[in-house]
């Protein structure tokens, strides 16, 4: 074999190397993730001020939802909690402790909005 035909061999199994790497599908989500997906979609249609909802800390087996919000005016907080937990209890998730909470990017503050036991 030619050292230039080595050359385009070497190069072709690198990009396709490299190809198959990248094209390779995430890891599937489980169960509690995909109930949560969906329940950002669905907090997120027509609230802007809404920025995502997930598990509280690192334990993915926790009953606690926090839901990231930008402070905005002229919201009713505890009627996003509302909705939340009626779209949490929707898409499977049931008996959530949920907070609404806000952070600050100028001062690094959190602050919890509200708190609710959600049915």
């Amino acid at each position: 074999m030619t050292p230039k035909r080595k050359g385009w061999l070497i190069l072709a199994l690198v990009v396709s190397s490299y190809t198959f790497m990248y094209t390779q599908s995430e890891t599937p989500c489980d169960d509690d993730c995909e109930k949560l997906n969906s329940l950002n979609t669905a907090l997120h249609k027509n609230r802007s001020y809404v920025n995502y909802a997930m598990r509280c800390g690192q334990n993915p087996a926790s009953d606690t939802l926090c839901v990231w919000v930008k402070d905005t005016t002229g919201i009713n907080w505890n009627l996003l909690a509302d909705t939340a937990c009626l779209l949490a209890t929707q898409n499977g998730l049931y008996k959530q402790n949920l907070f609404v909470i806000t952070y600050d990017t100028s001062t690094l503050i959190l602050d919890t909005l509200v708190r609710k036991q959600c049915p």
